[in-house]
């Protein structure tokens, strides 16, 4: 009697654990519009009727990636906001942060992911229900984080897709030159009906829509990947990064960490960009903390280990990153915005870094809210 009571027991509690790794939840609850949480605005400038640069800095909860259409509603509420202050019009560039297109990897699951509390706990039911074809990638492929290197792979085409109609529809909606900012994603580049074809290598890369809704030249692939994504990503190379010739001016994008360094830097100065944009995510850090230093790929020189410890998180940026960079090669407009908010554990940092004629503006706002920031164009 007690060998079979045990049995029962033992049957239970495989039934409940195998219930947790399985159960998705139910359908998330998505009445209410998404929060925009948007505190502090900004606008650099006058209108010369050359043009503009929108800055967003969104503040992205996990609920914002339940859908493409529930995506869309949250950046098209930054639009409108925007619009509303005279900001959008036919010579206007708008400039989306790093990895906003990443968490699309989560997109059409159910309430289990949205809840999660930690990135390892959200992919746990995208996992066991996307077992056979996360098994075959992590069969095929080899990277040091196998784990989330299948998952991406997995998800790119869902997240390509979603990406490709949310960026096509709202740069088409406001008749504005959209660059999006990045996503990790597999072989991606601009097809004829996707962002993302083939199996092959993971980038941190992003797009350019052109007023039409049209993707443009190709996409821009980060250089210079840090620790947390050099796992699973690869490297560029800089002669491959495209510049865009939209809006009446040549447009050279940088991802985040590319922006600290010359040899990307400079090669789109070679090739004309008068403008440098720049998406960025600052996470695992504050932008007042002291400087680690260069977390992954460093200069050739080591001048910049004195200020390691010795100056803030956001002072490295100024010293090292788009201001520095824009005064060496001439850049005389350029702006670095990052992504907000909290996702999976990951909290969102910095500050807009905003280059007018030379000037250097410093965004003021806070790592809680979300921020736009206007730049006039001469």
């Amino acid at each position: 009697m007690l060998r079979h009571r045990k049995k029962l027991i033992a049957l239970v509690v495989t039934a409940v654990a195998a219930l947790y790794l399985f159960w998705p939840g139910l359908s998330p609850d998505l009445t209410t519009p998404p929060a925009l949480h948007l505190h502090h605005s900004a606008s650099y400038g006058t209108n010369s009727g050359a043009g503009n640069v929108v800055g967003i800095e969104p503040y992205m909860e996990p609920l914002d990636y339940a859908n493409a259409g529930r995506f869309e509603a949250k950046l098209d509420g930054y639009l409108l906001e925007a619009k509303a202050m005279g900001w959008i019009g036919e010579k206007t560039i708008v400039l989306l942060p790093e990895h906003i297109g990443t968490w699309l990897m989560a997109v059409d699951q159910k309430s289990r992911v949205y809840n999660a509390g930690s990135t390892s706990s959200a992919m746990l039911p995208i996992i066991t229900h996307n077992l056979g074809q996360l098994l075959k990638n992590l069969y095929i492929f080899d990277e040091d984080d196998a784990v989330t290197a299948a998952l991406v792979r997995t998800r790119t085409r869902a997240s390509a897709d979603a990406q490709l109609a949310v960026y096509s529809s709202l740069a088409r909606k406001y008749g504005v030159t959209l660059v999006a900012g990045s996503s990790a994603m597999m072989t991606p580049g601009v097809y004829a009906d996707s962002l993302s074809y083939g199996h092959g290598p993971i980038f941190n890369a992003g797009f350019v829509f052109a007023p039409d809704g049209s993707a443009q030249e190709d996409a821009v692939r980060k250089v210079h990947p840090i620790p947390s994504e050099a796992g699973f990503t690869t490297s560029a190379q800089p002669g491959f990064l495209p510049v865009f010739h939209e809006a009446g001016r040549t447009i050279g994008v940088l991802i985040c960490a590319d922006s600290w360094f010359d040899d990307t830097a400079n090669y789109l100065a070679e090739q004309g960009a008068d403008m440098m944009l720049v998406p960025g995510f600052l996470a695992g850090t504050t932008w007042d903390a002291p400087w680690r230093g260069y977390l992954g790929d460093a200069p050739d020189s080591s001048a910049w280990r004195t200020d390691v410890g010795n100056i803030s998180e956001g002072e490295a940026w100024v010293k090292y990153a788009l201001p520095a960079k824009a005064k060496a090669y001439g850049i005389r407009f350029g702006m670095t915005v990052f992504l907000k908010g909290i996702l999976w554990g990951e909290v969102g940092s910095g500050r807009a870094l905003i280059i007018e004629g030379g000037t250097l503006h410093v965004g003021e706002g806070d790592d809680d809210t979300a921020a736009l920031y206007n730049l006039w164009l001469e």
